[in-house]
């Protein structure tokens, strides 16, 4: 059995589902009770990351579950009329059934082998095949339909930012970026050298130079299912459309809508009407129709619920295509939502620079030459023409640090290209084909680990080291620029 790491163990409160039956009416939500007849059946296992007594869900890091569902977390409902007595860090096991994603049935409590501290996550295996992606099983084998050979994988849980995607290590902590904690979310393991990257193994063991391989976190689709806007999150049954509920004052209902790898995804033709719930959930009101909201990326669908008052609850119908079926989603909110809060930044100590006497001509403002300390930073632009330009002009202060033997300057317009190309990806991700956004991902993952690899390195004058470093830099940030060239 392969370990699930829980994100919350501190939690050790006990709740306690018990959940009346309610009586059948002329109009009432579709219950989760029955379980589905004629449907093939699994078994599910997976570790409580959190408990949501009011809305009846569990929060579950699950394990793979060949043919139904590759491992991640997911918020989940409980079958019928049930008294499940759960805290956060249990390790649950459950029945599930095809064509159901949201419901687990038959929930039990059980004990868990303690995983050794330095043991590896055992093979899983996927297929490299195009269109086949989510393809996972726990056992060698061939891809279903290209017949490709399936490839071994290790899978762990890893800790991120939740908006700042490209910022992933292994253990919990807080963003360098917001200062927001971070959460866990499913990766893939692998090894690699720090002066190869083209080395990657799924197992320890010594470089070519002699240094040990260290480890490499990279995301894989459905790896995080964490809310970015304190919502309730779900994946709908087509395995590629996610998305968040949120209830926000003055009783507006607003869905975001991601990919795969939740990343905002355009609500382009989406058809969707709300329904507001009765507090028993067997009757609810007529629906309304529910609309494009105000991101720029148009990636929200929103509706003024009038008249609604706490707890609510709602019934969601979405269709992603005019002709495709309506697929339902219930929400239940004890409170309205909140946005997540970044923590108070920790002053950073001034950074002493070594500026050469004709730094001056250098694009690396804001330095301050005559004290050398570095200057308070100027807000990054907005829009995605001034953002390129902006990681154009500190790329291009880092070639010409890096010419005048300027080691000890080099982590400033580094760092500074990192920030910009998170805002890119954050912002600005649908100036970019759908297609070609799991490459623009990439490119910024390798910025953004360069450019921390750059600030180490710098610090040690290791121009050695450097020059490989800073080419990886320069090809991740052309990367980007290619890519939203051809938008």
């Amino acid at each position: 059995m392969r370990p699930a790491v829980a994100a919350l163990l501190m939690l050790s409160v006990i709740l306690v589902f018990n959940w009346p039956a309610t009586a059948a009416s002329q109009t009432q939500l579709k219950p989760a009770a029955a379980q589905p007849s004629g449907k093939k059946e699994h078994i599910f296992r997976g570790t409580i990351e959190k408990v949501d007594a009011n809305a009846r869900t569990l929060t579950v890091n699950g394990e793979n579950v060949p043919g139904w569902m590759a491992p991640m977390t997911m918020t989940y409902h409980i079958d019928k009329t049930a008294t499940i007595a759960a805290k956060a860090g249990d390790h649950i096991t459950a029945k599930v059934y095809d064509g159901d994603r949201s419901t687990l049935y038959e929930v039990r409590v059980v004990s868990a082998k303690p995983a050794h501290a330095n043991e590896l996550p055992s093979l899983s295996y996927v297929c490299p095949s195009p269109g086949e992606e989510g393809v996972l099983e726990d056992n060698p084998g061939k891809c279903p339909q290209s017949g490709a050979p399936l490839l071994p994988i290790r899978l762990v849980t890893a800790y991120s930012c939740l908006k700042f995607q490209s910022f992933i290590q292994d253990k919990p902590g807080v963003c360098p970026v917001d200062k927001e904690q971070l959460v866990p979310i499913t990766a893939t393991l692998y090894f690699t050298c720090r002066n190869d990257s083209s080395v990657r193994q799924l197992e320890p063991g010594i470089c070519a130079d002699g240094s040990a391989r260290i480890k490499i976190y990279e995301r894989r689709a459905h790896g995080d299912h964490n809310p970015r806007h304190g919502g309730q999150f779900f994946m709908a049954d087509d395995n590629w459309h996610h998305l968040e509920g949120v209830f926000i004052k003055p009783n507006v209902f607003r869905v975001y809508f991601y990919d795969d790898f939740t990343r905002p995804l355009a609500a382009a033709g989406f058809v969707a009407t709300v329904a507001r719930a009765s507090p028993s959930e067997n009757e609810i009101s007529a629906p309304i129709a529910i609309k494009v909201g105000r991101k720029n990326d148009r990636s929200t669908l929103e509706a003024t619920m009038p008249s609604t008052t706490l707890p609510a609850r709602f019934e969601l119908l979405v269709k992603f295509k005019p002709d495709d079926k309506a697929r339902v989603f219930d929400f239940t909110f004890s409170d309205y939502s909140k946005e997540p809060t970044s923590y108070p930044a920790t002053p950073v100590p001034a950074r002493t620079l070594n500026i050469a006497s004709d730094a001056a001509a250098v694009p690396i403002d804001p330095f301050t030459v005559a004290s050398n300390p570095v200057a308070r930073e100027a807000p990054l632009p907005t829009t995605t023409p001034e953002l390129l330009a902006e990681l154009a002009a500190r790329a291009q202060s880092v070639t010409t640090l890096l010419g005048q033997g300027n080691l000890g300057a080099l982590w400033y317009p580094a760092i500074g290209a990192k920030d910009v190309a998170l805002a890119l990806e954050e912002n600005h991700l649908n100036d970019v084909p759908e297609a070609l956004r799991p490459t623009l991902t990439s490119a910024v993952k390798r910025l953004t680990l360069a450019a921390w690899q750059i600030d180490a390195a710098g610090d040690l004058g290791n121009k050695e080291r450097l020059l490989p470093l800073c080419q990886d830099f320069s090809s991740a940030v052309a990367d980007i620029q290619r890519l939203y060239a051809t938008r």
